[in-house]
């Protein structure tokens, strides 16, 4: 008779061969997805690792990562798709051979490097893709509502547990890093913890998402149990928390009309966020709507699409007002698009007796689609409205003569000067500089990779950072080389600090040497010997890189006989005219050598 150790060995091992087999299953039933998930963590990982030469090494890796995280739901959708058509093996292979090229097609046209626009189109485009995976296997099949339902109920909750796995799997793995490096020596870079995270949120979530995706998806149809986890899920969390948000969003435009004062921006988020909870807890409940214990969701269902119709109101006036003052941004333009829709899905299933619920992910897939390619696109109608709005306020101001920007000095007010700048500089990030480069009457003087500083040098404006927020002071942002070459230096400080009424600031290096602020001096010195520090004023930088509009590195280099001091400031915010300065935040990298 087997002892019980043995036993026990014998079901450890079972479970482990049961594990791996279903993980071989797995990866034998979605290879593309999985290897997709594999070239993503891959290339993640060398994002990480050089993270030094952007141009060079991390920019063209970027393409790479966008493009196999969007293989994951591609592969994925066209697996289950063909499976619940039936679809002989031949031709599942040629369809996801299919969405293979169709990838590569993609990683061919994406720009090195990625810009803002290319980021937005791709979000949009991820989103379409995962969407048509909720909604593929049951397209054409009205009479298989239950089996959507179902199907997307294994998805979701597969999703969350997956999250859920991978943090604690992470956690576990993060702390054995640095238990290894904390107790056996071992030399774990910081790195490594955001390598380990790409790792194993992309490979093992995705994995164990796949894992228990049923293989008979037609067969859910019949599938009639409910979790009763949802049901409080739903009913008693995200039910409640949508009735709060909307209360208060009520309470918001009732402030509104009392004070007859135009609603914020900000406002469309939560708007946003509130209809789509709502919808997510109107879709879980759907299968025991009728259930006599669930009699309050039909009730709750027409609340909910009426009460929603003043906030689409609300948001309608806000976005609106946005626009009028501002022009059309993505960001913006995606708001619209999701007001109309909010509208067209409450206008259906307010006034439809038997709505399918499957509109829902359809509709939304179309319209991420439709709003990321095309000229009726998201960034198509952004780039339109910002260049025509900077053409118009560069016209109107003159700095635009018979179509041409020229260098000669122009004298503006600082509000102007501010609305330029914001507007090349999202036009530069967003679209890139050749979107401006013919309005130049000497565009040859422009270099090759166009920045904000030179755009706004070259028109004779003035480039003035997104964080100078005040015309009476500055804001300096200068870049900082990376790697920092740190040969010859004992200590590197990263000083982030913002100073309040008087500029003081100090931290002790080691036991025996201190760096200190104090006003616009920087002093290095050892409280034991006060005759051997080293003073150094740093108003003569500042006020240089104020009044320079280049894009140089703002450097200070000083030594004395028993400190070297090298100081790179990243950004520099503060008051005074002239030859006066005042620092009300400081960010720089710092390297110090005691001789």
């Amino acid at each position: 008779m087997m002892d019980a150790p043995e036993q026990t060995r014998r079901r450890r091992l079972a479970a482990v061969l049961a594990l791996a087999q279903q993980a071989r299953q797995t990866f034998e039933r979605f290879p593309f997805a999985i290897l997709s998930a594999i070239a993503a963590a891959l290339a993640m990982h060398f994002v990480i690792e050089f993270d030094f030469g952007y141009e060079r090494t991390v920019a063209p890796l970027w393409p790479i990562v966008m493009t196999a995280i969007l293989g994951i739901p591609l592969f994925y959708g066209l697996r289950v798709l063909a499976e619940s058509r039936g679809w002989p093996s031949r031709l599942q292979l040629a369809v996801r051979l299919g969405g293979l090229v169709a990838l590569v097609v993609y990683y061919l046209v994406l720009p090195v490097p990625v810009k803002g626009a290319d980021i937005v189109n791709y979000l949009l485009l991820l989103a379409a893709v995962v969407l048509a995976t909720s909604f593929l296997p049951f397209l054409g099949r009205a009479a298989e509502e239950n089996g959507f339902w179902q199907y997307n109920k294994v998805m979701f909750l597969r999703l969350i547990n997956a999250v859920l796995y991978s943090a604690v799997f992470y956690v576990g793995s993060a702390l054995a890093l640095l238990a290894c490096d904390a107790l056996l020596g071992f030399d774990i870079e910081p790195r490594t913890y955001s390598q380990l995270w790409y790792w194993i949120i992309l490979i093992y979530s995705s994995w164990f998402f796949l894992a228990g995706i049923p293989r008979d998806i037609r067969g859910l149809q019949h599938v009639t149990d409910y979790p009763a986890a949802l049901r409080i899920f739903a009913q008693y969390v995200l039910i409640p928390l949508v009735v709060v948000y909307m209360i208060i969003l009520y309470a918001y435009m009732a402030k509104i009309i009392v004070q007859w004062d135009l609603p914020k921006g900000w406002v469309g988020y939560p708007v946003i966020g509130v209809s789509l909870a709502g919808m997510l807890a109107l879709l879980l409940v759907h299968p025991i709507r009728n259930n006599p214990e669930s009699k309050w969701v039909v009730p709750y269902a027409k609340f909910f699409y009426w009460a929603f119709y003043p906030l689409i109101v609300l948001l309608s006036i806000a976005i609106a007002t946005r626009i009028s003052d501002y022009g059309m941004t993505e960001n913006r333009y995606l708001v619209v698009v999701a007001t109309a829709w909010l509208l067209a899905v409450a206008l259906y299933f307010s006034f439809r007796r038997h709505a399918d619920i499957r509109i829902i992910p359809i509709s939304l897939c179309i319209v991420s689609v439709l709003a990321a390619f095309g000229p009726w696109g998201a960034t198509a109608v952004a780039r339109r409205s910002q260049l025509d709005r900077l053409r118009e306020i560069l016209t109107a101001e003159t700095v635009m003569v018979d179509g041409e920007l020229d260098r000669t000095t122009k004298a503006l007010s600082f509000t102007r000067k501010k609305q330029i700048n914001n507007i090349v500089q999202y036009v530069i990030g967003y679209h890139g500089g050749d979107r401006i480069r013919d309005w130049y009457a000497e565009p040859g003087r422009l270099p090759d990779q166009l920045t904000p500083q030179a755009a706004m040098r070259e028109m004779g404006v003035g480039y003035i950072s997104r964080r100078h927020l005040q015309p009476e002071g500055y804001a300096i942002d200068s870049p900082v080389p990376n790697p920092v070459p740190v040969a010859g230096f004992d200590y590197v400080y990263n000083l982030d600090r913002s100073f309040s009424d008087t500029t003081h600031w100090s931290a002790m290096l080691d036991p025996a040497n201190e760096l200190s602020i104090d006003g616009t001096t920087l002093q290095l010195a050892s409280p034991a010997d006060p005759a051997s520090a080293l003073r150094v004023d740093l108003a003569p930088t500042l006020i240089a890189a104020r009044l320079s509009q280049e894009r140089d590195e703002t450097v200070l280099e000083t030594e004395n006989e028993r400190y070297r001091l090298l100081m790179y400031v990243s950004f520099a915010r503060g008051g005074g005219e002239g030859d006066s300065i005042t620092v009300e935040r400081l960010e720089a990298t710092i390297l110090v050598r005691v001789k």
